[in-house]
């Protein structure tokens, strides 16, 4: 019985080792497109065919793009978007049908993934003009700011399969009331675009030819600011978000002497005062 328990873990390693490999090669890099300019990074999932499904490979190729230079003062924010009408349906089932290690290395993977948009120096914008369902709308909800057309559509619909979205449900859950995430959890039912940015699901909420337009100018506002600074408070505002109040407000303060001592923030009072531009370092 150990034996075959031993052979089981051995073959699970092996399956997420090979999903790794695969995502550093040409084709598994097609499973996600890249473009920078202008300190934007753009990654868009491009696999329509699977409906941008978040396999191993998906997700890996995915990860490598965010992680990719992320220290490179260039980089001021990365944009997530997708090709095809479904952003992504979430998990590719055929990886959660079967073996329990692998179950949990798909899960394991997208939980870091989600670490890492929280812990990249710089806002991580997610671009929905589609369908974002379960794991999908888990990833896209984590993003730090979240724009979509008003026709897109969010659901987590996996107790219709019989697998319950728990997952995503930390995502939702964080960022929606209770009745509205218990609604979309426990009905599967999908929610408009506008319904998801009057529930708080996200930030803007636009007709689909303005949604371009819509991320360029919340680019821009970010590109007009101190990487140092943006990079700083990014950082502790996740912090403290996990801190009681009487202690948040102490450690927010101290984090605000410390900003107050960056290059960068003493360019931005002396240009106030001097009615001028200022001239980031960006540290």
């Amino acid at each position: 019985m150990f034996r075959n328990s031993l052979k089981t873990v051995r073959y699970a390693t092996s399956a997420c080792g090979e999903a790794l490999r695969l995502a550093s090669s040409d084709a598994a890099a097609e499973l996600v497109l890249v473009k920078e300019a202008n300190g934007v990074r753009e990654i868009t999932l491009n696999h329509p065919r699977t409906l941008n499904s978040l396999s191993m490979d998906m997700m890996s190729a995915l990860q490598n793009a965010l992680s990719k230079d992320k220290d490179d003062v260039k980089l001021r924010c990365v944009v997530l978007s997708a090709n095809g009408k479904i952003w992504s349906a979430g998990h590719n089932l055929k990886e959660l049908h079967g073996n329990p290690e692998i179950q949990k290395c798909v899960f394991q993977k997208l939980s870091d993934i989600i670490r890492d948009i929280q812990q990249l120096p710089v806002p991580v914008i997610g671009k929905v003009n589609g369908y974002a369902a379960a794991a999908g709308c888990q990833l896209v909800v984590s993003c730090d700011i979240v724009v979509c057309s008003k026709t897109s559509k969010f659901s987590t619909p996996g107790a219709g399969v019989g697998v319950f979205c728990s997952t995503p449900g930390v995502a939702i859950a964080r960022v929606m009331s209770r009745p509205k995430s218990a609604y979309m959890l426990m009905t599967g039912l999908p929610i408009t675009g506008e319904e998801a940015y009057i529930s708080g699901m996200v930030s803007r909420a636009v007709p689909a030819e303005d949604l371009d337009r819509e991320i360029d100018e919340i680019t821009s506002a970010i590109n007009a600011k101190s990487r140092a600074v943006i990079s700083l408070g990014k950082e502790f505002y996740y912090k403290q978000l996990a801190m009681p109040l009487k202690e948040a407000y102490p450690a927010a303060g101290h984090k605000m002497e410390e900003n107050l001592q960056l290059g960068d923030c003493q360019e931005g009072i002396a240009s106030f005062i001097e009615k001028r531009a200022p001239h980031w370092k960006h540290e």
